[in-house]
């Protein structure tokens, strides 16, 4: 099976070589607004990442924080006997 797998692999590649060739960021000339465009839109889409992975980090930490600070108010009212 792992055979067939790696044939047809091979296959693939070498019968469609335009499969290996990379986008416009990678070879496309630096000045050309397709090039520019396509960065713009990488750059974009990494900080859309990196603001919800920030939103989900201090989500979290908020909850942690509200978390310890219940269980405390738990802890003085058991020692205060109420």
């Amino acid at each position: 099976m792992k055979n067939t797998i790696k044939l047809i692999y091979l296959y693939t590649l070498i019968c469609f070589p335009r499969i290996l060739s990379a986008c416009a960021t990678c070879y496309g000339a630096a000045d050309a607004p397709a090039t520019q465009g396509l960065n713009m839109a990488i750059l974009v889409l990494l900080a859309f990442i990196g603001i919800i992975l920030s939103l989900i980090i201090l989500t979290i930490f908020s909850f942690y924080k509200r978390s310890k600070a219940y269980h405390l108010s738990l802890l003085t009212k058991i020692e205060n006997g109420e």
